[in-house]
């Protein structure tokens, strides 16, 4: 077993659980019945369901080859795609929070904290 990769996994879990239940609550759905373009709508909503999509893979594979102690030459790259993934996206979050002007934007979007911490943990189980 990969402690590392474990947690790494479970946060991937939490956050597409809370993607698809939280985040839909407070977003797809006031989107979708917000009054703008429809095409812009549908194309929010695309970005929407692709994004549910991406998120369902990742803690699949960290799970698996966590329980699986999944350091080895063989989940090596798919990992480091994985951590590097979460991380860009983590900075690319945390940039746009900082940069919004929104009033506490940095808190209220989290979620770059838990990207930083899948990619960290990846990286970490493989090292």
């Amino acid at each position: 077993m990969n402690t590392y990769l474990l947690i790494s996994g479970f946060i991937a879990t939490f956050m597409l659980v809370g993607h698809s239940t939280i985040g839909r609550k407070q977003f797809f759905l006031p989107m979708v019945d917000a009054p703008f373009d429809p095409t812009a709508k549908r194309m929010m909503g695309f970005v929407w369901h692709m994004s549910t999509v991406t998120l369902v893979g990742p803690p699949l594979v960290l799970l698996y080859a966590g329980y699986v102690g999944g350091a080895d030459q063989r989940w090596e790259f798919l990992i480091v795609f994985l951590g590097l993934q979460f991380a860009a996206w983590g900075g690319i979050h945390l940039l746009l929070m900082t940069t919004s002007g929104l009033p506490g934007a940095i808190y209220k979007q989290f979620q770059w904290i838990l990207f930083f911490a899948v990619g960290g943990f990846a990286w970490a189980g493989i090292t």
